[in-house]
């Protein structure tokens, strides 16, 4: 069994012109087993002075968790931001990385941000990708979401995570209140709909996620379509209806209220091997919080 973790760490902890990683060692002191893989958003500006960044995350989660953390650092297409996997190098090893070079011209797009990874216990391979989609922009989190579509029916079992900056369909899920939304929330991860009259209506714009897992139909309360992905969240919620699906951002003025925009997915080859009810939002009991998203986890037979 081993535990996945998906976090995004607000600004990688980069404050006033240095790291500070405390935050990220409070936000890993809540787990109480030492997590096999971490899908880490906003490793911002870790390649700098020969990535400074990640060796102090990796130092971090080291000494947060008492087991050794390696990180492998990610490319993101809109600034020095990028994702990154840290594993734990008792538990798992690295095959494969394509590698951190968003220039490398021999490493195709559908192939970055996205590695494959042996259980040292067990000797099972499996495939884990990090992801932190366009925060303005549905259009282009659905093409970022059809560069990831390949590994829904992969053989391998796939898990993959990170800030997808907008939901899914389905009133399960968390809703904003979008007429109560400000503008910048309403046109970056909203959808306007036009309902035949002057005003028109704003709804999530769930395109992103629903081509990952499919289109959620109220009638038969099944997913339609999809890439072979299925959402963690969802499959505990599945297991326990009574569940409440805990967004993954604190509550901030003008956007609405809370949503649910970071998820764990796994492709068919994975599913059987979840642990739904291990899924947990782990929210902190007050401010300071050690980011404006929260830690996700769950658990994986492998």
């Amino acid at each position: 069994m081993i535990t996945v973790v998906l976090f995004n760490f607000e600004a990688g902890g980069y404050r006033n012109g240095a790291f500070d990683m405390q935050p990220l060692r409070n936000a890993f002191a809540v787990l109480e087993a030492r997590p096999a893989v971490v899908l880490l958003c906003e490793a911002k500006y870790y390649r700098r002075n020969e990535y400074e960044g990640l060796r102090l995350a990796e130092q971090a989660l080291t000494e947060a968790l008492d087991a050794p953390y390696t990180g492998l650092l990610g490319v993101h297409q809109h600034g020095p931001i990028p994702p990154a996997i840290f594993y734990n190098t008792d538990l798992v090893t690295n095959l494969a990385w394509p590698g951190d070079d968003p220039h490398d011209p021999d490493v195709f797009a559908d192939q970055r941000n996205v590695g494959r990874f042996r259980a040292n216990a067990t000797g099972v391979e499996f495939g884990a990708w990090v992801a932190h989609f366009n925060a303005r922009s549905g259009a282009a989190r659905l093409e970022e979401a059809k560069l990831l579509d390949r590994y829904g029916k992969d053989p391998l079992p796939f898990v993959g995570g990170g800030d997808l900056n907008s939901t899914a369909s389905g009133g399960h899920f968390p809703q904003r209140d979008w007429q109560a939304a400000n503008h910048h929330i309403r046109t970056h991860k909203g959808k306007w709909v036009d309902d035949g009259t002057p005003e028109g209506n704003w709804e999530a714009d769930t395109d992103a996620l629903d081509h990952l897992i499919g289109t959620w139909d109220p009638t038969t309360r099944r997913r339609r379509e999809g890439s072979g992905y299925h959402a963690i969240a969802e499959l505990a919620w599945r297991d326990n209806p009574d569940l409440v699906i805990a967004p993954s951002i604190i509550d901030k003025p003008g956007e609405g209220g809370p949503d649910l925009i970071d998820y764990l997915l796994v492709n068919d080859a994975m599913r059987p091997r979840v642990v739904a009810s291990s899924y947990q939002v782990h929210i902190p009991a007050g401010p300071p919080f050690p980011s404006d998203h929260h830690l996700i986890t769950a658990e994986i037979n492998i």
